[in-house]
């Protein structure tokens, strides 16, 4: 959770451009943030129309499985909810955008971008420190469009393993049938992309080497 909500990749640019030794540094470094976020933003929304895009799809999907029964209806609340959150990345995406281009028309567009994301008063040891509730705002659009996708596959497990099941009062068949060699196969799968996904959430996000730079000032990365 830590990797979440407090990255080392997303806290220290934050807390470098907050404390910087001088103001062109700070600004520097603020646009730079800027910038990245800027496109950070315009790929979240892009996405976040494709998943909504494709979830919408699924409502022309049968609802007869070939087990014959009707699917559930978790799977499409599921689907819908998928679509919520992608609707959810995509405006969250478009309001963060022209809240950044809004405060870049200002003559110091890095001094009010430092006073929106910066606490009202310095730490114990002089520092400046971004609010916690901007650290997890500026990431919302990430967050909905991975809630998004998650919404859509665990549809897909409740309808894949479903169709494994035989119909009450139906004949009796083998269970190992197509279907449940399909579910079998896409759980497998899904299983060893989870944890890729859970392993590069922890490896990503935070560093361990040491800074290898001639200029490093001696301050620590970590707020």
């Amino acid at each position: 959770m830590a990797s979440l909500f407090k990255a080392t990749t997303t806290t220290v640019p934050l807390h470098k451009l907050l404390n910087a030794a001088d103001k062109d540094e700070r600004d520097k470094l603020t646009g730079q943030w800027r910038d990245h976020k800027l496109q950070e933003l315009n790929f979240v929304g892009v996405v976040g129309g494709l998943v909504a895009g494709m979830l919408s799809g699924t409502g022309s999907w049968p609802v007869i499985q070939p087990n014959g029964k009707i699917s559930p209806w978790t799977v499409r609340a599921c689907w819908y909810c998928g679509i919520l959150f992608a609707v959810a990345a995509v405006l969250t995406a478009l309001q963060q955008s022209i809240r950044l281009h809004r405060l870049s028309c200002h003559q110091h567009p890095g001094k009010y971008i430092r006073r929106l994301i910066s606490q009202q008063h310095p730490d114990r040891n002089g520092l400046i420190l971004a609010r916690k509730s901007h650290v997890m705002l500026w990431q919302c659009g990430t967050y909905f469009l991975s809630l998004s996708a998650l919404s859509m596959l665990v549809g897909m497990f409740i309808l894949i393993w479903d169709a494994t099941d035989p119909i009450a009062g139906g004949f009796k068949r083998a269970w190992w049938t197509g279907e449940a060699k399909l579910a079998v196969t896409f759980s497998i799968i899904g299983l060893f992309i989870a944890c890729v996904f859970v392993f590069q959430q922890f490896a990503l996000y935070t560093w361990r080497g040491e800074d290898d730079s001639a200029e490093h000032d001696g301050q620590q990365d970590e707020p």
